[in-house]
């Protein structure tokens, strides 16, 4: 790993990227302790052509140690670097790479905060369900599945999974669905609170909520429980012939 120290740290573009192929090529287990020296040059710049491959190289080795690298380029004037350092915190893992991820919410390019919305789910990151509601109010709509992934199946939490029922009327129905799509179909979700959701959903009296229904169903496990499939059952024959 000297060697590669001395390579990253050197003024040859064409030796750095090298470096970052052969970091690469090892693989997160070839390729342990190589964050030091990564997030050296990370911090000491880079090129524009070598710096997203610099921190794609350094997600993949899923460090948590590399979180405040990733970090440090969320502030970037390019979003091309910025989504890469999205990338390296959902790499990173860690409570450093959530605590970033959830600053990352507020860019305003939509790859940006969209992949952070969903690496947070993917980081099972429940803590952070508040600031995906606030993200999901304006327009992040891939928080609605992290939503759905993390909140909480009980009413009177910030970290409820009202927060997608309460916004099935004022955004878009495909996106809510996506969420509670999610929350239907996970076991730690109490049969009760997914049959009251799925009457939400028929009370919506339209051939797009039996669409969502068809489409849960459709998706349901097969050890999930049958008093919610029964529930499912009868809202979409409910809703037969609905427009």
């Amino acid at each position: 790993m000297k060697a590669v120290s001395s390579t990253l740290a050197s003024g040859n573009v064409a030796e750095i990227d090298a470096a970052l192929t052969n970091i690469r090529m090892a693989g997160k287990e070839g390729g342990k302790g190589a964050t030091a020296p990564l997030a050296a040059r990370l911090k000491n710049g880079l090129p524009k052509e070598l710096l997203k491959k610099a921190l794609e190289t350094i997600g993949e080795l899923e460090d948590p140690a590399a979180a405040e690298s990733c970090e440090a380029y969320l502030a970037h004037r390019d979003p091309e670097v910025r989504l890469a350092a999205v990338r390296c915190l959902g790499g990173a893992k860690g409570p450093a790479a959530t605590k970033a991820l959830r600053v990352a919410l507020a860019d305003l390019d939509v790859r940006v905060h969209g992949l952070a919305a969903t690496l947070l789910g993917e980081a099972k990151a429940a803590e952070a369900v508040p600031e995906l509601v606030v993200a999901l109010d304006k327009g992040v709509n891939e928080a609605a599945v992290s939503i759905g992934q993390l909140c909480e199946g009980k009413a009177g939490s910030d970290k409820s999974c009202d927060a997608l029922t309460e916004r099935l009327k004022s955004k878009p129905l495909d996106v809510i669905a996506s969420g509670l799509q999610q929350v239907l179909t996970r076991k730690d979700v109490p049969d009760d609170y997914k049959k009251n959701i799925i009457k939400v959903v028929r009370e919506l009296s339209s051939a797009k909520a039996r669409e969502v229904l068809e489409s849960v169903k459709k998706g349901y496990p097969k050890d999930g429980s049958k008093a919610v499939l029964d529930a499912l059952d009868k809202a979409i024959k409910d809703l037969e012939g609905a427009k």
